[in-house]
């Protein structure tokens, strides 16, 4: 199963500029949306900051996941919003800084058929097939991270959507699917009596802003305390409707620490 987890990465250069060559701070997010889509939402946030901060912020588009995680790797924009793996990672080798997060936390349930096979726990996957999305998908990498026995995995049927995996669940195509409790829930109500919940796994912390550890501590200062402010929750509130959440929170490195071996199954981390 590891060696669908694993992609090759170049790593010789970084698409991002870096503020030596800007003189702006750079903030960059994950490809999940169009260039329009993307910039609607996380260039409003880099505005507000520019504004709230007096320093120039500007947010970089990033068009797919092979330059983005080439970024991370190499550190080279100063404000990120993006998962607890990336969150975690970059805090253990670069000591950045976790800022804000989205309230609450991810919550994750093993969605299984009503009346199918009989899986109660995690380790009762071994030899089926599981729907999941290509990494660097949190949910992929966090069901990976579970099955360290090469000889003892599950395999994966790589999906596009949600819908698909409820498909492939409902007709057979796998046994289950790794899925944010709000999808499965989604699910549930789109197809009464097809779903179950197998197991419920314990949630972990949200998705969230982190700051390079270059970024000056009072600088940092100011952008968290401009994240949570009024005029903050308001420039945020497209990106908190996206997700679902109403509110952010100031949170800590500690919190993010122990997910940084996620993204060890990818090349270069």
């Amino acid at each position: 199963m590891r060696r669908v987890l694993i992609i090759a990465i170049a790593w010789l250069s970084a698409s991002t500029p870096s503020w030596a060559a800007t003189g702006s701070y750079t903030f960059i997010s994950p490809p999940r949306a169009n260039r329009a889509e993307a910039v609607a939402v996380y260039g409003k946030i880099a505005r507000f900051l520019t504004r709230a901060t007096g320093a120039s912020i500007v947010f970089h588009y990033t068009s797919n996941w092979l330059s983005y995680m080439a970024d991370v790797r190499a550190n080279t924009a100063d404000i990120y919003f993006d998962g607890p793996a990336f969150i975690g990672w970059r805090v253990a080798h670069f000591h950045d800084h976790a800022a804000v997060a989205l309230a609450g936390h991810l919550n994750f349930v093993l969605v299984t058929k009503k009346n199918g096979p009989p899986i109660t726990k995690i380790t009762d996957l071994v030899g089926h097939s599981v729907c999941a999305f290509s990494p660097p998908n949190l949910a992929t990498l966090r069901l990976d991270s579970w099955f360290t026995n090469p000889a003892r995995q599950p395999y994966y049927v790589i999906i596009h959507s949600f819908a698909d995996a409820a498909h492939n669940i409902i007709g057979g195509g796998c046994v289950g699917a790794l899925e944010p409790l709000p999808v499965y829930k989604r699910q549930a109500a789109r197809s009464p009596g097809a779903l179950t919940i197998a197991y419920r796994a314990p949630g972990i912390p949200n998705q969230g802003f982190s700051i390079n550890a270059r970024v000056p501590r009072a600088l940092r200062q100011k952008i968290v305390q401009a994240l949570l402010s009024p005029a903050g929750l308001a420039a945020t509130k497209p990106l908190r409707d996206m997700f679902g959440h109403k509110s952010l929170v100031a949170v800590q490195d500690q919190a993010y620490l122990p997910y940084r071996k996620l993204l060890h199954v990818m090349v270069g981390f």
